[in-house]
């Protein structure tokens, strides 16, 4: 017996440039991150992870799922800038709060609600 396949062709990116960044400057580095309320450049796996977060609440996540998360994320920022650790590990006095404090700003600069 032959399994069938259902084929689903990959979405494509039509237009890269209408695209709108959020920046954020932490210290000396300039972030230029995609909006997280835009699924065609945020990265799968900060698109999991928020998507986790979104659905259950962040107060109802456990302590190991928040730091899972913002590991992810941390990851992420790192790997696309690297400065920032340089920066972090230079300016900051708690680098959990002040990676927060940048997560934070990158969700509320995504935001379209008025109200956020």
């Amino acid at each position: 017996m032959t399994a069938e396949y259902t084929q689903i062709t990959p979405e494509l990116v039509t237009d890269q440039s209408d695209s709108k960044p959020v920046h954020i400057q932490y210290g000396d580095v300039k972030l230029d991150l995609p909006r997280l309320d835009d699924s065609r450049h945020v990265p799968l796996a900060v698109l999991t992870v928020g998507m986790t977060a979104i659905s259950r609440g962040w107060d109802n996540l456990d302590e190991d799922e928040k730091i899972g998360l913002l590991s992810v994320l941390l990851a992420y920022l790192t790997r696309e800038y690297p400065r920032l650790e340089r920066e972090l590990d230079r300016k900051s006095g708690d680098k959990i709060k002040d990676v927060g404090r940048i997560i934070d700003a990158w969700a509320k600069a995504s935001s379209t609600d008025p109200k956020s």
